[in-house]
């Protein structure tokens, strides 16, 4: 896979969805980003207080596919905790499973949110017998 250098902007893989309950998606990380979050009309969101609101963008890679898992919200919560539990200082080269579980209470005037489940695995060694040269 290329890297931001050399692609000029970045990753442009699908959106892996997380529309029903159940969806699971599973992948080697193999770039994070931090990004400000934006509406649909492309404005920068905010917090009440003003400061900018942001999405980590993981590109996974599964069987040669790839795809980005946008994380906001309570999905981020659930990656945190997951990669703590795994003992990681990062999440490249790790193996994530991210799990769409449920709903939570609907307040007025939005939707419920979505709850996940998170799974992070530790990168596995390199096997010694695959040198590049």
């Amino acid at each position: 896979m290329t890297d931001v250098f050399m692609s000029e902007g970045g990753s442009k893989y699908p959106a892996l969805k997380f529309e029903n309950v159940n969806d699971t998606h599973t992948g080697r990380v193999v770039e994070v980003k931090k990004l400000e979050d934006r509406d649909p009309d492309g404005n920068v969101k905010t917090w009440p207080n003003g400061d900018t609101r942001f999405v980590f963008v993981f590109t996974v890679e599964n069987n040669g596919e790839f795809g980005n898992i946008w994380a906001r919200g309570n999905m981020v919560k659930a990656i945190r905790e997951a990669a703590q539990a795994a003992g990681l200082s990062t999440m490249i080269g790790a193996t994530l499973t991210v799990k769409y579980s449920g709903d939570g209470e609907k307040k007025k005037g939005f939707n419920a949110p979505k709850l996940y489940k998170a799974k992070v695995e530790a990168p596995k060694p390199q096997d010694a017998s695959t040198e590049l040269w």
